[in-house]
This record gives C-alpha cells, sequence and structure tokens, in this order.
C-alpha cells in the first residue's frame, strides 16, 4: 500500500533536503523566527514570544511561499526579568553565537536572504549578530520585531502602550492561539521605577517629553520578581481578539509586501551585499 502524497511544507525542518535545495533555487528568502520562554502572566503561556512570531511567520509563508526555518525558542533577557518563576533565560552572548551559527549554515545551504522575526525584547543580541553576519557571509539580513513594524496601528488599535504580558500581546495571542489563553486570570498591574517615566523610550508610543531613552539602554526599572504578583506589566483585560487580528493582519501585510521588493530586486542566488552598488 502507497503513502498518501507529501503535503507542502513551509517549515525547514518537515522537509527532505532535495526539496530544500529546489526551493532555495527557486526562493532563497528564510524567516527564522525567535522568540523566549518566559512568564507572560497567569493568563497567558510562557511561550508568547515565540508562538506569536511562529504563527504570522506562517501566515506570511503561506502567502509569499518562502520557508520558515526551524525557531529559537529560547531567548536573552533584561536584567529585571531574571527570577520570576516560568522564565528561562538564555545568556545574550550565547544566544548571539547561537543565532549565527544557525545563520551561517542557511547560508551554506543556499539561503542569501534571512529574516530574524523577532518576538521578544532582545533586539540588541540580534543586531549584534547581524553585523558580523554581514561581514562573515555577505547574506542580506533583517531583525525585524513585529511591534516595531506596526507602532502607528498598535497606538490606534489599542488603549494602552505595548508592554509585557498587557493588552497589545494578549491580544495577538487571543487572535492566533486562544485555547492557551485563560482571560477569567487577566489582570491590570503596575509598579513603581528607578527614575521618572518621562525618561522611558516607549518602544510604540511617542511620548510628550520627546520620547526619552530607549527601555534597553536604561536600568530603570526594578526586579520584576520583586515588584509584580502576577507578572502583567499593563492592563491585560483591554484585549480583544479583534484587536489581535487587526494587529497581525497588518504584521503580515508588511512583512510580506517587504519580503515580495526583495523578490522583485533581488533574483535567487544574488545577495546585495555580493552586487555591485547602482549608480545613483
Amino acid at each position: 500500500m502507497t503513502g498518501l502524497p507529501k503535503k507542502k511544507s513551509f517549515w525547514y525542518h518537515e522537509l527532505s533536503w532535495p526539496e530544500i535545495v529546489e526551493h532555495s533555487k527557486k526562493c532563497d528568502i528564510i524567516i527564522l523566527p525567535v522568540g523566549s520562554i518566559e512568564m507572560h502572566g497567569p493568563h497567558c503561556p510562557v511561550c508568547v514570544d515565540s508562538l506569536n512570531v511562529q504563527k504570522m511567520a506562517e501566515r506570511v509563508a503561506e502567502r509569499t511561499g518562502v520557508l520558515i526555518a526551524p525557531p529559537i525558542w529560547y531567548g536573552a533577557h533584561m536584567y529585571m526579568q531574571y527570577g520570576f518563576p516560568g522564565t528561562i533565560p538564555i545568556r545574550s552572548d550565547v544566544l548571539k553565537q547561537f543565532v549565527k551559527d544557525v545563520v551561517t549554515g542557511l547560508v551554506k545551504n543556499g539561503f542569501k536572504k534571512i529574516i530574524i522575526f523577532n518576538g521578544h525584547g532582545q533586539q540588541w543580541v540580534y543586531v549584534g549578530a547581524l553585523h558580523e553576519l554581514a561581514l562573515e557571509t555577505k547574506a542580506f539580513i533583517a531583525v525585524v520585531t513585529w511591534w516595531e513594524l506596526i507602532r502607528k496601528t498598535i497606538d490606534e488599535t489599542c488603549e494602552t502602550p505595548m508592554v509585557h504580558a498587557g493588552e497589545v500581546e494578549t491580544s495577538l495571542a487571543l487572535e492566533l492561539y486562544p485555547d492557551l489563553v485563560d482571560m477569567s486570570k487577566a489582570g491590570k498591574e503596575s509598579a513603581p521605577t528607578i527614575v521618572d517615566h518621562k525618561w522611558f523610550g516607549n518602544p510604540t508610543r511617542t511620548l510628550p517629553e520627546e520620547g526619552g531613552i530607549p527601555h534597553h539602554n536604561l536600568t530603570a526599572s526594578y526586579f520584576q520578581v520583586d515588584v509584580y504578583k502576577l507578572g502583567i506589566l499593563g492592563d491585560a483585560t483591554k484585549a480583544t481578539k479583534e484587536k489581535g487580528k487587526k494587529m497581525v493582519d497588518t504584521v503580515v501585510d508588511k512583512l510580506s509586501e517587504f519580503i515580495e521588493e526583495l523578490k522583485r530586486k533581488y533574483p535567487p542566488g544574488v545577495s546585495p551585499l555580493e552586487t555591485k552598488p547602482p549608480k545613483v
């Protein structure tokens, strides 16, 4: 008895090596989802950051035909996130070297254009890796953090800014994997900070005081385990599936548009860093 025909998958790890070789000849763009295993309050699973980008990457792949690399589930963490139950942090230098090895392997397998699709506040790790990889591999690399891609949409859609386990992230979870969310346990929390909020550079909104200092560049917060009971850095009760759908759709639209532009400008096997720059 013969088996059923194999269903086409956009996941790299579900393909055979000949299928990977053949695909890279037709499209050498690949998405690498990166997230974290981190507490997200009592209402959401600890895989929020990882699942968000994996689920959205699937929708982008269905639209554009790109492959998705096996995800990096674990992430690096800012100092104040250490110690809360559920969180498993990876040292930033270890994660940086790990992602460099993964990207280098993808390039050697024919993928000249890699999109590191980030769902966790660890941009500093991947941006550092990007600059080293550009020199070492000559590949085109983009670090795309989903909430940075849709600042305006978040501002227009949600009542509160993008904060850990709050309205924004919970809304995405309700759209992407509602069976893992228990809204009866959602809550609202706030905590004291080391410096006034006017100095905080918010990741999604422009503050009245011009913007402030980016949160990665400031030890402005106390350890979360000491000042939060639930681990919700905002108001998760305001989250809805409808808000999540609007944000997810915008992320998928924008990332798909970016990928299609890369396809038009740079055919398979061609990296912009290996070609002669066009004349201005």
